[in-house]
């Protein structure tokens, strides 16, 4: 889809032409210039109201993710937007503002245990993720995550009901669930300083025991099963609930998951079970 405002612009392009057509002719007339840059200023305007009344109500046809939205219109405002998969429309919600916008978020009822929906539109970005977190007090912080420097050049991984080339989630039987893989389990296997960074800040700790967890997943639980009742030291989730940056738009309910997140040997487990601040995570990509 198109800007009407490119028409206006087109013809101030054609009056720019002409006025510089007539200066050159009729320099000497100071009323016909002016009339003329009157008229110049006069389109501008019109073309600037246009734009505007364009950008707050037009959408592209059949959008894809919301990094496309945004792309076709930088004055996108965060929000639900309905967009066009393999599997039909999908209503996400889209996050415009933080990173630079464009972040595309699935709701629950889209992550289902026959899900065959292909996420390679959406996340084209595969440097960061981006997380918004439920709090009890119904504040929803956010956080951007990245692998450390040492892993810069593996690209993250995000699988639904998959999480082939790295370790198993604990809690698989909740059903259908969203993978965020930082090292596959050939690289984190190793005695090595793994982690990632959160906001900027890196969280890093050295494998103890070669287990090669390194993840994060985010469960719909449809069924509302229990908990696995695993417990692991929670060190990096004290580390990441510090870095989490606070932010004043909130989004429904229906895009946060029960969470899990693993690292190592030597790194840490946490579910949001055990979380005394928070209940859930949401998960965007671009």
């Amino acid at each position: 889809m198109y800007s009407v405002s490119a028409v206006l612009y087109a013809t101030i392009v054609a009056l720019f032409a002409h006025m510089q057509l007539g200066s050159t002719l009729l320099h000497s007339d100071k009323r016909y210039c002016a009339a003329l840059m009157a008229r110049k200023n006069s389109l501008v305007k019109q073309a600037q109201a246009v734009t505007a009344k364009f950008r707050a109500t037009c959408q592209i046809e059949n959008p894809k993710s919301c990094k496309e939205i945004l792309g076709n219109n930088h004055e996108a405002k965060s929000g639900v937007y309905t967009i066009v998969t393999n599997i039909g429309d999908v209503q996400v919600y889209c996050e415009m503002e933080i990173g630079g916008g464009g972040f595309t978020f699935l709701p629950r009822s889209a992550i289902k245990a026959d899900s065959k929906l292909d996420i390679s539109r959406l996340f084209t970005d595969k440097a960061k993720v981006l997380l918004r977190i439920k709090e009890k007090n119904g504040r929803q912080p956010f956080t951007t995550m990245q692998q450390i420097a040492d892993y810069s050049s593996i690209p993250l991984a995000v699988q639904i009901n998959s999480h082939a080339g790295f370790k198993r989630p604990q809690n698989i039987n909740m059903g259908p669930y969203v993978y965020l893989g930082f090292l596959p389990a050939s690289v984190a296997s190793a005695r090595s300083k793994q982690g990632f960074i959160s906001n900027n800040r890196p969280f890093t700790f050295t494998n103890c025991d070669r287990n090669p967890n390194s993840y994060f997943s985010f469960f719909s639980n449809p069924n509302h099963v229990a908990p696995s009742p695993y417990r692991a030291n929670t060190n990096h989730h004290a580390h990441w609930r510090s870095t989490w940056q606070p932010f004043s738009k909130l989004m429904p309910s229906e895009y946060f998951f029960f969470t899990e997140s693993h690292f190592g040997g030597c790194g840490g487990y946490s579910s949001s079970n055990q979380w005394t601040r928070a209940s859930g995570t949401a998960i965007g990509m671009r």
